[in-house]
């Protein structure tokens, strides 16, 4: 799981540390950096993917692309840098991954980035195979002394001298410390590739009704294509689990899948969806209750790519979704959000999530630590910052008594997050 990110110019961020959980919210008025924040952790990731940043697989993350100079600080009256530099601490990891890159021209839309970028020892994964293999050559130089040692040492009688032991010494030396490194470069691939499926769900609802086909991201892509295929794919137990949220929508009876597509020819769809994702509605009558996902309300469709991604084996362990309240109802909206942090927990997830609406922060709790709500803002520079909100603020209704909720404190503005020009 990353524990914290650590961003220097990256868009409208100059200098930002966020110390993350297992569910991290970012609430903030519009246009203050909330997206940066994801597209930060998107951009780090596609350098573990290629050996350069290409813009077609930041595209592919959920990554907005611009010209070099607009992908960082741009701010009045300070000079442009057009390095970024982007590091991220993962559990279990002494020392954070660190990217550092710059474009080659800063002014061209098809520049590349280059640069290098360090694993969690201060090397690249390259320099630490080498230094693994230095350390077995050294020991091989003097494996036949140490065979002569053991021989000796097995004679009656006999004595190791000092050279003997500082000999072996120097062997269990050079082969423990290759051993730690290499059961250490293993532990960080392993995180490197955590870091790199990491990308950006921002739904839209002609993708989700298979109508469009913009992302070719395995298995469900990132506005929502294929969701058909991720969730006809589901294990028995995966599949249990998903039903169980059926409730979530009152007409919903259940969902299922025309794998022939045979439906098409009945109707069903006009022929211009891909989906064969198809629900049945309770309170129609059986022989007209059917609706493909080209036809179904947008509320369904949204709602089931959320379940299905904090449930599914095959999506990233670590991701994000941008606007997660878009076509949902605001009591389903804190309702879900409850669910998600279970999910994640229950499934080894981690999620950053961006939000507009308050109903979102009623499903939190904060007293979690592994649930976390971040107020973004940008200071009187511009630059966007977070402040991580701890604690909900005890504050009193003055006609009732009653402490307000969380969605309520937002609107009132006890927790920041809103404009202050008007």
């Amino acid at each position: 799981m990353l524990t914290e990110i650590h961003i220097k110019n990256f868009k409208s961020i100059a200098d930002d540390s966020i110390a993350l959980g297992r569910v991290n919210v970012f609430i903030g008025e519009n246009g203050c950096g909330k997206s940066n924040i994801l597209e930060a952790l998107a951009f780090a990731s596609t350098s573990m993917v290629s050996n350069s940043i290409d813009k077609d697989i930041l595209a592919g993350k959920g990554v907005r692309i611009a010209k070099p100079s607009l992908m960082v600080n741009s701010f009045k009256g300070k000079k442009q840098n057009p390095e970024i530099c982007i590091e991220i601490k993962v559990e279990n990891e002494d020392k954070p991954f660190v990217l550092k890159t710059y474009p080659d021209n800063d002014d061209i839309h098809s520049a590349k980035w280059i640069g290098e970028k360090l694993s969690f020892e201060g090397v690249n994964e390259k320099q630490k195979k080498i230094m693994i293999r230095e350390l077995y050559k050294k020991a091989n130089v003097i494996a036949s002394s140490v065979v002569e040692i053991i021989g000796k040492s097995n004679e009656d009688d006999e004595v190791l001298d000092s050279s003997d032991i500082a000999v072996l010494e120097e062997y269990i030396s050079l082969v423990d410390s290759a051993a730690k490194k290499s059961a250490g470069l293993k532990r960080n691939t392993t995180s490197l590739k955590q870091i790199s499926y990491f990308l950006i769900y921002c739904l839209n609802t002609p993708a989700l009704r298979g109508l469009t086909q913009q992302s070719l991201k395995e298995p469900v892509g990132i506005h929502g294509e294929n969701l058909d295929v991720l969730i006809a794919n589901f294990s028995k137990e995966e599949n249990e689990i998903l039903q169980k949220y059926n409730y979530l929508m009152d007409w919903l009876d259940d969902y299922m899948f025309d794998m022939q597509d045979s439906m098409r020819l009945k109707g069903y769809k006009q022929n211009l969806s891909k989906s064969r994702l198809y629900f049945t509605d309770k309170y129609m009558a059986s022989k007209n209750n059917i609706f493909s996902s080209e036809n179904a309300n947008e509320g369904i469709l949204h709602l089931l790519f959320y379940l299905a991604v904090m449930i599914s084996k095959d999506t990233p362990k670590c991701f994000a979704i941008d606007n997660i309240e878009s076509c949902l109802n605001p009591h389903l909206c804190r309702h879900l959000m409850t669910e998600m942090c279970k999910l994640a927990k229950e499934n080894d997830k981690q999620v950053l999530i961006t939000t507009h609406n308050p109903a979102i922060l009623d499903g939190l709790n904060l007293y979690d630590d592994e649930i976390r709500l971040f107020e973004v803002k940008r200071n009187d520079k511009g630059q966007t910052q977070t402040r991580r909100i701890k604690l909900k603020p005890q504050v009193q209704n003055e006609i009732t008594g009653e402490t307000f909720k969380l969605s309520e404190l937002w609107t009132r503005g006890f927790l920041g997050a809103i404009s202050q020009d008007f």
